[in-house]
């Protein structure tokens, strides 16, 4: 299966000629492994877990042993041990992960950074706000748009919109400026992220597609047969979820950098208690190890210290 006009594996349009979309050669990371690297594979896999499927059918209907609803009958249980499990396996995990963290970075992206520390910009941003209440309606939003001192922008956004006399559209529209102005690079490529995962998004549900078509179910038809199979993949990967993953240091470093000065040193401060309990926890435990008392005792000793109670 290849783009017409592309090295890369997969199809555009489904074999009922749903669209997916080709896969793009800047779609690519700078080493041989990351998020593109793994998004093209699993668009490639996708795709010939249909292929295979089809495959399987013309050789069985080669062989003359078989008859249509025999065929159908064979097809059905690759479907359900094999080609619905590598499907649904990847949109259940590793899309809807690439997805998550698309949908988490845009999330963590911010206008400006707000200092709530800061009382004496606080109170020129009052004064602002105040003076934009005094202009009519369409003199405050050239006022904002045009505004040259960034603190102008600040307050209009720092507060419901209801406090500015702003209209919505004009909050959302000056958000969006600020936001391009300030991760320009990183909304680039995080776009091209987004529709790397929407074309795989789109790939999963043209496999599914081309499957049913295989089989020459109705869409009704093949639910009612293979949701128990999909239930039961989506909740083996609600369990994996929700267990400790490896940490991912990109993404980390990547969320931690969108953070402000101010929320950037809460965290420090927060990882520093974190660790400061601990160490407390450990020595109670270890205390309580080599005095032989029981845990309750060392919580009420640990209690008149200021220490955390064991768990």
């Amino acid at each position: 299966m290849i783009n017409e006009g592309s090295k890369f594996p997969g199809k555009d349009h489904s074999d009922k000629g749903k669209w997916i979309g080709p896969w793009m050669p800047q779609w690519r990371d700078p080493g041989d492994k990351g998020p593109f690297t793994t998004l093209r594979q699993l668009y490639g896999d996708i795709q010939d877990a249909s292929e295979a499927l089809k495959a399987k059918r013309d050789a069985l209907k080669k062989t003359g042993e078989f008859t249509p609803a025999g065929i159908t009958g064979k097809l059905k249980q690759v479907v359900r041990a094999e080609t619905i499990p590598t499907i649904r396996t990847a949109a259940a995990e590793q899309v809807r992960r690439f997805r998550k963290e698309v949908d988490s970075r845009r999330a963590a992206m911010k206008p400006f950074d707000h200092d709530p520390k800061d009382i004496v910009s606080e109170m020129r941003r009052q004064e602002v706000r105040a003076w934009l209440r005094t202009l009519k309606p369409d003199e405050r939003t050239k006022a904002v748009r045009s505004a040259s001192d960034p603190l102008i922008k600040e307050a209009a956004l720092s507060v419901p919109v209801e406090l500015t006399g702003l209209l919505p559209s004009t909050r959302d529209g000056l958000t969006r400026e600020l936001i391009e102005a300030r991760y320009g690079d990183e909304i680039a490529a995080l776009n091209e992220l987004d529709a790397a995962v929407s074309t795989v998004e789109r790939a999963v549900d043209g496999a599914r597609d081309d499957v049913r078509e295989s089989l020459g179910m109705t869409p009704h038809d093949f639910n009612a047969e293979f949701r128990d199979v999909e239930d039961e993949i989506d909740r083996l990967a609600e369990i994996r979820a929700s267990k400790p993953q490896p940490v991912d240091f990109d993404s980390v470093m990547s969320t931690v950098k969108a953070l402000n000065i101010d929320e950037q040193e809460q965290l420090m401060e927060a990882i520093k208690l974190e660790q400061r309990r601990e160490d407390t926890r450990a020595f109670y435990s270890e205390m309580a190890r080599i005095s032989g008392k029981s845990a309750a005792e060392m919580d009420r000793i640990a209690g008149k210290f200021g220490g955390k109670k064991s768990a």
